[in-house]
């Protein structure tokens, strides 16, 4: 039988794929293998750091392409095709951008922003609901600075925006906020595909998120696909057919990525 496209999935992991506090993804594990022996490319696209995605692709069994650290930085695409680079680094190094936020953040928001490297290692696992070396890989970043904002609405507005001038980015996800380079999911994720069509005629694109900073991930996807999560709101999503499941992370990951292939066959 001749395949009628190629198949890429996109995918969140935390909350999206894995279980939001358990961090658990075993109910869901033989289907993910069934599906990449069966040739479907997946792809995770996440906040998490480089030595966790290393993390989950040995629990999972596989070598997986990844994008770290919100759009950061792509690793393994010479798994997808021997021709394309194993390593893509969009974003400048922490302290590069670290010097530049302090710079361009007037103090008083700067004070409301507590960085979570700077925490006590009981609030940081806390924040994290990790302990032990699952927390030291999540504070092991290359490109990003997690932090907490501890002001109003219209201060959250304001510092994004002044963040933005600055050239950097803020990536809110369902525990932190992330002080990131001019980088993003979709960005790095549209490289991806744009290096893909060079060399695959007829390709069809699933993106799995659960929160806001994967928002644009969906709506630049074929199919879009949302894995409940009673921490966000719907109100302020606008994807058209977008497929949102009942159930939350892992099942809620089988659960819209089945109903999207049968859209696509």
């Amino acid at each position: 039988m001749i395949k009628k496209f190629s198949i890429y999935i996109f995918t969140d992991l935390d909350a999206s794929l894995i279980h939001r506090d358990t961090f658990e993804f075993g109910e869901i594990k033989n289907y993910i293998k069934n599906l990449i022996s069966g040739g479907i490319n997946i792809i995770p696209n996440t906040s998490k750091t480089e030595i966790e995605i290393n993390d989950f692709n040995n629990e999972l069994g596989f070598n997986l392409p990844y994008i770290s650290e919100n759009g950061s930085s792509i690793t393994g695409l010479d798994l997808i095709n021997k021709n394309f680079p194993n390593k893509i680094n969009l974003s400048r190094d922490k302290d590069d951008i670290y010097k530049i936020f302090k710079k361009v953040v007037p103090e008083n928001l700067r004070a409301k922003c507590k960085v979570i490297s700077k925490m006590e290692k009981k609030i940081q696992s806390k924040v994290f609901g990790l302990t032990g070396k699952k927390l030291k890989d999540a504070l092991n970043r290359n490109y990003s600075i997690p932090f907490l904002f501890n002001g109003n609405t219209e201060q959250k507005k304001k510092l994004k925006q002044i963040v933005k001038d600055g050239g950097l980015s803020l990536h809110e996800g369902g525990r932190v906020i992330n002080i990131c380079d001019n980088v993003s999911k979709v960005k790095s994720m549209n490289k991806v595909i744009k290096m893909i069509k060079k060399t695959e005629d007829n390709i069809k694109i699933i993106s799995v998120g659960d929160n806001y900073n994967d928002l644009d991930m969906l709506k630049n996807s074929d199919i879009a696909c949302l894995v409940f999560n009673d921490q966000f709101t719907m109100e302020p999503i606008n994807i058209n057919n977008c497929i949102v499941s009942k159930n939350p992370a892992p099942i809620g990951w089988q659960e819209v990525v089945k109903l999207a292939l049968d859209k696509i066959k």
